[in-house]
Protein backbone atom coordinates (compact mmCIF):
# COMPACT_ATOMS: atom_id res chain seq x y z
CA UNK A 1 0.00 0.00 0.00
CA UNK A 2 1.41 3.37 -0.98
CA UNK A 3 1.70 6.00 1.71
CA UNK A 4 0.77 9.63 1.27
CA UNK A 5 4.46 10.56 1.39
CA UNK A 6 5.36 8.07 -1.39
CA UNK A 7 2.55 9.36 -3.59
CA UNK A 8 3.63 12.96 -2.98
CA UNK A 9 7.26 12.07 -3.77
CA UNK A 10 6.23 10.35 -7.03
CA UNK A 11 4.12 13.37 -7.98
CA UNK A 12 7.04 15.72 -7.33
CA UNK A 13 9.37 13.57 -9.47
CA UNK A 14 6.89 13.59 -12.35
CA UNK A 15 6.41 17.36 -12.09
CA UNK A 16 10.20 17.96 -12.10
CA UNK A 17 10.47 15.77 -15.20
CA UNK A 18 7.61 17.59 -16.95
CA UNK A 19 9.14 20.98 -16.09
CA UNK A 20 12.47 19.82 -17.51
CA UNK A 21 10.87 18.67 -20.79
CA UNK A 22 8.96 21.93 -21.24
CA UNK A 23 12.06 24.00 -20.47
CA UNK A 24 13.98 22.12 -23.15
CA UNK A 25 11.14 22.58 -25.65
CA UNK A 26 11.04 26.32 -24.97
CA UNK A 27 14.80 26.55 -25.52
CA UNK A 28 14.47 24.69 -28.83
CA UNK A 29 11.66 26.98 -29.99
CA UNK A 30 13.66 30.06 -29.01
CA UNK A 31 16.70 28.89 -30.99
CA UNK A 32 15.01 27.74 -34.19
CA UNK A 33 13.95 29.65 -37.25
CA UNK A 34 12.01 26.75 -38.71
CA UNK A 35 8.26 26.60 -38.17
CA UNK A 36 7.23 24.08 -35.53
CA UNK A 37 5.35 21.04 -36.73
CA UNK A 38 2.20 19.83 -35.05
CA UNK A 39 2.59 16.17 -34.11
CA UNK A 40 0.28 13.68 -35.76
CA UNK A 41 -2.18 12.15 -33.31
CA UNK A 42 -0.65 8.66 -33.65
CA UNK A 43 2.75 10.04 -32.63
CA UNK A 44 1.72 11.03 -29.12
CA UNK A 45 3.80 9.49 -26.39
CA UNK A 46 3.61 9.22 -22.63
CA UNK A 47 6.70 9.28 -20.42
CA UNK A 48 6.80 7.29 -17.17
CA UNK A 49 9.63 7.33 -14.64
CA UNK A 50 11.02 3.82 -14.08
CA UNK A 51 10.17 4.28 -10.38
CA UNK A 52 6.41 3.93 -10.98
CA UNK A 53 4.87 0.58 -10.00
CA UNK A 54 5.66 -2.07 -12.66
CA UNK A 55 1.95 -2.70 -13.28
CA UNK A 56 1.84 0.79 -14.89
CA UNK A 57 3.60 -0.57 -17.99
CA UNK A 58 1.30 -3.55 -18.54
CA UNK A 59 -0.39 -3.39 -21.94
CA UNK A 60 1.71 -0.46 -23.16
CA UNK A 61 4.07 -0.36 -26.16
CA UNK A 62 7.52 1.15 -25.49
CA UNK A 63 9.00 3.56 -28.03
CA UNK A 64 12.09 4.84 -26.18
CA UNK A 65 14.09 4.82 -22.98
CA UNK A 66 15.36 8.09 -21.54
CA UNK A 67 18.51 7.74 -19.47
CA UNK A 68 19.55 11.10 -18.11
CA UNK A 69 19.41 13.40 -21.15
CA UNK A 70 19.82 10.62 -23.71
CA UNK A 71 16.84 9.19 -25.59
CA UNK A 72 17.27 5.66 -26.98
CA UNK A 73 14.65 4.41 -29.42
CA UNK A 74 13.34 0.89 -28.70
CA UNK A 75 10.61 -1.32 -30.09
CA UNK A 76 10.06 -3.92 -27.39
CA UNK A 77 10.19 -4.45 -23.65
CA UNK A 78 13.13 -6.79 -24.18
CA UNK A 79 15.02 -3.87 -25.78
CA UNK A 80 14.05 -1.60 -22.85
CA UNK A 81 15.57 -4.05 -20.35
CA UNK A 82 18.68 -4.47 -22.50
CA UNK A 83 19.30 -0.74 -23.01
CA UNK A 84 18.86 0.06 -19.32
CA UNK A 85 21.19 -2.73 -18.18
CA UNK A 86 23.78 -1.94 -20.87
CA UNK A 87 23.78 1.70 -19.79
CA UNK A 88 24.16 0.78 -16.11
CA UNK A 89 26.88 -1.72 -16.96
CA UNK A 90 29.11 1.05 -18.42
CA UNK A 91 29.93 2.10 -14.85
CA UNK A 92 32.84 -0.06 -13.57
CA UNK A 93 31.39 -0.39 -10.05
CA UNK A 94 27.97 -1.39 -11.37
CA UNK A 95 29.61 -3.84 -13.79
CA UNK A 96 31.40 -5.49 -10.87
CA UNK A 97 28.16 -5.64 -8.85
CA UNK A 98 26.27 -7.18 -11.81
CA UNK A 99 29.04 -9.72 -12.35
CA UNK A 100 28.90 -10.66 -8.66
CA UNK A 101 25.13 -11.07 -8.89
CA UNK A 102 25.31 -13.65 -11.71
CA UNK A 103 23.81 -16.98 -10.70
CA UNK A 104 22.30 -15.55 -7.53
CA UNK A 105 18.99 -14.30 -8.86
CA UNK A 106 16.71 -17.24 -9.46
CA UNK A 107 13.33 -17.40 -11.13
CA UNK A 108 10.98 -20.30 -10.52
CA UNK A 109 12.77 -22.50 -13.08
CA UNK A 110 15.92 -20.74 -14.26
CA UNK A 111 18.59 -18.22 -13.40
CA UNK A 112 17.68 -14.64 -14.32
CA UNK A 113 21.20 -13.17 -14.48
CA UNK A 114 23.97 -15.50 -15.63
CA UNK A 115 27.37 -15.74 -17.31
CA UNK A 116 25.82 -17.30 -20.44
CA UNK A 117 22.48 -17.42 -22.18
CA UNK A 118 22.46 -21.19 -22.03
CA UNK A 119 19.24 -22.49 -20.51
CA UNK A 120 17.47 -19.15 -20.95
CA UNK A 121 14.42 -18.85 -23.21
CA UNK A 122 14.94 -15.21 -24.24
CA UNK A 123 18.38 -13.98 -23.12
CA UNK A 124 19.89 -10.56 -23.73
CA UNK A 125 23.66 -10.19 -23.79
CA UNK A 126 24.59 -7.25 -21.61
CA UNK A 127 28.36 -7.79 -21.67
CA UNK A 128 30.87 -10.60 -22.05
CA UNK A 129 29.73 -13.30 -19.62
CA UNK A 130 26.64 -11.32 -18.55
CA UNK A 131 23.17 -12.29 -19.75
CA UNK A 132 19.68 -11.56 -18.45
CA UNK A 133 16.52 -13.62 -19.01
CA UNK A 134 13.56 -11.65 -20.42
CA UNK A 135 11.02 -14.37 -21.19
CA UNK A 136 8.36 -12.86 -18.92
CA UNK A 137 5.43 -10.48 -19.23
CA UNK A 138 6.06 -6.74 -19.08
CA UNK A 139 5.22 -6.27 -15.42
CA UNK A 140 7.43 -9.17 -14.33
CA UNK A 141 10.36 -8.01 -16.50
CA UNK A 142 10.20 -4.49 -15.01
CA UNK A 143 9.87 -5.90 -11.48
CA UNK A 144 12.90 -8.17 -12.04
CA UNK A 145 14.90 -5.25 -13.47
CA UNK A 146 14.08 -2.78 -10.70
CA UNK A 147 13.52 -4.84 -7.56
CA UNK A 148 15.65 -7.93 -8.14
CA UNK A 149 18.60 -6.37 -9.98
CA UNK A 150 18.92 -2.58 -9.74
CA UNK A 151 17.71 -2.25 -6.13
CA UNK A 152 19.95 -5.13 -5.03
CA UNK A 153 23.09 -3.54 -6.50
CA UNK A 154 22.11 -0.11 -5.17
CA UNK A 155 21.68 1.56 -8.56
CA UNK A 156 19.74 4.85 -8.51
CA UNK A 157 17.40 4.69 -11.51
CA UNK A 158 15.49 7.89 -10.75
CA UNK A 159 16.92 9.48 -13.94
CA UNK A 160 15.52 6.70 -16.14
CA UNK A 161 12.14 6.99 -17.85
CA UNK A 162 10.28 4.86 -20.35
CA UNK A 163 8.40 6.38 -23.25
CA UNK A 164 5.28 4.55 -24.42
CA UNK A 165 2.97 5.06 -27.36
CA UNK A 166 -0.33 6.60 -26.38
CA UNK A 167 -3.19 4.68 -27.96
CA UNK A 168 -5.95 6.93 -29.25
Amino acid sequence: MLTHQEIEQARNEVMRFVDHIFSELLLKVAHTTEPTKTPILEDFETVYPLKVPPVTFKGKKPTAVIIGDKRIEVGSWKAVIGEILKSCNKNAEINAALMNLRGRILGSRRILLANSGEGMHSPIKIDENLYVETNYDTETNIRILTQRILDVIGYDYSAISIVTRTVT
